[in-house]
């Protein structure tokens, strides 16, 4: 007996058709989508982009390690957030190209008319004999109807019927893939966001101009140059009016922000909380604001009579006159342990661990305890408010914007939309009977009801 040798489809086997299945499945869309929930949920919980030192606080040091190594700290920026987002960009693709042909066969069918082998294959059919005194106006009541329902009617001419075929809402069957479509650009605007946008912060002292933003980057502020300056040129703080308390709560606070390039003046914009300065794909927003005082203290050597001063204000280190040395205005402080105003500065000294010590206004010898070759002293101070900025970038933002219009788009076409569609078979000769058949891909209520007036209008042509 001879053995007949099997044949394998290749369709049917292999490690590509896996991963083609793999892909257009729905199981993996769900998957992917419940997924992304959960990984929200998450990212909600933990707070991101915080420092170190708040972290470990929050879950100890092992903990922390943990969660950094995963980079749950900043996940919507990690390498495997982006590459779920991607999975479902592919995965969406496979849905849509292996579902579109069959819908695709449905909207590009030419219309036909209607063959006895068709009506037990339609939802919707039902015949109604009428008299052969109205068969002359049959046909000119029914297109009328059909005209106004479901749009321009199609005659096919038979030997012994004519058949009307009308529909409307062809397109709609491809609400869902618009809708899809949307998801996939609102997804690559997201990856867009994730791979090539940031978010940074700066503070702005009122008179001051900068160039550059700070980025948070593993517990590191990075600064970025952002290609012209910004200048603050007011600052104000509004409170609400609250007779008989002497608390104020803030009401708003506003900065006046200058683009400047080349030295020129190219923008001007108030900007409150949520309404940001846009330039050059950047978003100035309003997120905080201080006081930083500008600290000038008095050097006496002691082997000298005359008296040195130098100015600086909190955080920044400036040099001692006439020495290796530097000093750090570290913070100011209106009341220490009850002996009023003082400054808190740290000196820098070759070869020496710095040590941060406090200087108070009300007692000029107080740094004489350190025993040092020149006392310090707290002259006073100049407090200036500063503006804190917070600066993003999201290149993908508008591709966002573009899918989210879409998807509202495909949303009414698929939900409000549907493909009708009707036949009407008229005989040419006395004694005959009118078929109705239609079908609908969905709203089969709104269809039965409009169905059953044409079928109602039918019969009530034997009743005139």
């Amino acid at each position: 007996m001879k053995k007949t040798k099997e044949t394998v489809n290749p369709k049917e086997s292999g490690f590509f058709t896996i991963l083609y299945d793999l892909f257009r499945s729905l199981k993996l869309t769900i998957f992917l989508f419940i997924l992304l929930a959960i990984l929200s949920i998450i990212g909600t919980l933990i707070t991101q982009n915080a420092t170190r030192s708040d972290y470990i606080q929050r879950y100890g040091i092992g903990l922390y390690e943990v969660l950094n190594f995963f980079n749950l700290f900043d996940m919507y920026h990690s390498w495997w957030f982006s590459a779920i987002l991607l999975l479902l960009v592919i995965n969406l693709i496979f849905c849509s190209i292996n579902r579109f042909p069959g819908v695709w066969s449905q909207i590009s069918r030419p219309p036909t008319g209607l063959e006895d082998s068709m009506l037990k294959a339609l939802p919707y059919a039902e015949k109604v004999r009428i008299p052969s005194q109205a068969e002359a106006k049959a046909e000119e009541d029914i297109r009328i109807y059909l005209k106004k329902r479901f749009g321009n009617p199609i005659p096919f001419e038979a030997e012994s019927s004519i058949t009307l075929f009308s529909e409307k809402g062809r397109f709609s069957r491809l609400g869902v893939y618009i809708t899809h479509l949307s998801l996939l650009i609102i997804l690559i605007g997201g990856i867009l966001g994730s791979l090539y946008g940031f978010r940074g912060h700066v503070s702005i002292l009122e008179g001051e101009t900068v160039d550059q933003i700070f980025l948070h980057i593993k517990d590191e502020e990075v600064p970025k140059p952002i290609g012209f300056s910004v200048r603050c040129d007011d600052f104000k703080i509004t409170y609400y009016d609250l007779p008989g308390r002497k608390e104020k709560h803030v009401k708003e606070y506003t900065s006046i922000l200058t683009i400047l390039e080349n030295g020129k003046e190219v923008l001007t914009k108030s900007i409150q909380v949520n309404h940001p300065l846009h330039y050059k794909g950047l978003a100035f927003y309003q997120s905080n604001y201080g006081t930083v005082h500008d600290v000038t203290l008095g050097i006496q050597w002691k082997n000298k009579k005359e008296k040195a001063t130098l100015k600086g204000p909190e955080g920044v280190t400036v040099p001692v006159p006439n020495s290796n040395n530097l000093i750090r205005v570290l913070q100011y402080a209106p009341q220490v342990h009850n002996f009023g105003e003082g400054v808190q500065v740290v000196l820098f000294k070759p070869n020496q661990e710095p040590r941060p010590f406090w200087l108070l206004k009300a007692f000029p010898k107080f740094d004489e305890q350190r025993q040092d070759e020149f006392i310090l002293t707290f002259e006073g101070d100049s407090p200036r408010e500063y503006t804190g900025l917070q600066v993003t970038r999201d290149p993908g933002v508008w591709v966002v914007w573009i899918g989210c219009g879409l998807m509202i788009f495909g949303l009414i076409v698929s939900f409000f939309f549907s493909h009708q569609r009707v036949w009407v078979r008229i005989p040419k000769g006395p004694g005959g009977e009118i078929i109705l058949a239609g079908s609908t891909n969905k709203n089969r209520m709104g269809f039965e009801k409009a169905f059953g007036q044409l079928v109602e209008g039918a019969r009530s042509l034997g009743r005139k």
